[in-house]
């Protein structure tokens, strides 16, 4: 997954993965509409965003360009993201160790704690 069409090609089937776990629609009502910018510090090209809808979330490579919404952008190396993906670390770890920034709404922030464990569950169903 070093490369970027790789790179894509997980993500594209990681956030399909995502939209797809039962429990979702219920997790992102209370918190869309929102943007998390993903900007990969060591990998630029790597730049990902999610924008996260009362029923599912869309994604695309880059900077993101779509309706305004509250933004909360996280700034990682590309190691950092693909852990944090795969649920072996979590943003908030990752954060207290010093290798994960997290800037923009903090009350939206906090209010995504419980998408955390959906992250394990759909990178298992990324990488089948």
């Amino acid at each position: 997954m070093d490369e970027n069409e790789e790179w894509k090609a997980y993500l594209t089937r990681f956030m399909k993965a995502y939209n797809e776990l039962p429990d979702l629609t219920q997790l992102l009502e209370p918190i869309a509409p929102l943007i998390f910018q993903y900007i990969i510090t060591d990998k630029p090209e790597m730049n990902y965003w999610q924008y996260i809808e009362n029923d599912k979330m869309n994604w695309g490579m880059g900077e993101y360009k779509g309706p305004d919404a509250p933004k909360v952008i996280h700034k990682t190396d590309f190691e950092t993201i693909k852990k944090v993906n795969s649920g072996e670390s979590d943003p908030i770890q990752a954060t207290m160790s010093g290798t994960y920034v997290v800037e923009g709404d903090v009350t939206k922030l906090m209010a995504c704690a419980p998408l955390l464990p959906l992250n394990a569950k759909a990178h298992a169903k990324a990488v089948k």
